[in-house]
């Protein structure tokens, strides 16, 4: 029985790590926090749309399979070192696998994502970003989990106003 019960807690753990890893960021005073729930989303669909535009409807379908998006941003140096460490030390667990990186000026974009039901879709969509922009050091983590439509996963970035969410419009399908 202990044996067991060892056994299982050597598996959850690194589950409940990676997770805590990132809730620290969002009580911090240097972070600038956005965390939106599957209540939300599913509030956002019972809006009055008009569903008969299929873009609409695309948008409906994306938001209607979202569990969560979490949006942690620091232009803090300490801040922005640590969640460095955080995001590596949680790429390590080899979870995740790269999807894209995007390289402009100053800024260094890298998307991971974890498989879902077929190639269009993955349960989970990490970025983590680095650089500047607007002449300010900021680093930018975006975690979003549920049934992801990546053909529609830019727009939901462009309408929360995400810092490296345009570069989310090169991504359509998994290669």
């Amino acid at each position: 029985m202990k044996k067991l019960t060892l056994a299982l807690l050597a598996l959850i753990l690194p589950f409940l790590a990676s997770a805590q890893n990132f809730d620290k960021y969002e009580n911090m005073k240097e972070v600038d926090a956005v965390v939106v729930t599957s209540k939300m989303f599913k509030l956002l669909t019972k809006i009055d749309l008009n569903a008969d535009d299929p873009e609409t409807q695309a948008y409906i379908d994306l938001i209607e399979n979202l569990q969560e998006m979490r949006v942690l941003s620091s232009t803090q140096d300490g801040v922005r070192k640590q969640m460095a460490t955080d995001v590596a030390a949680y790429l390590k667990t080899g979870k995740m696998e790269e999807l894209m990186r995007v390289s402009e000026g100053d800024k260094t974009v890298k998307f991971y994502y974890k498989p879902g039901k077929n190639d269009d879709y993955v349960s989970q969509l990490f970025m983590f970003m680095e650089g500047r922009e607007k002449n300010k050091p900021l680093s930018v983590i975006l975690n979003i989990t549920g049934e992801i439509n990546l053909a529609q996963v830019s727009k939901l970035a462009n309408d929360f106003k995400i810092p490296g969410g345009n570069e989310l419009k090169n991504v359509e399908t998994k290669q």
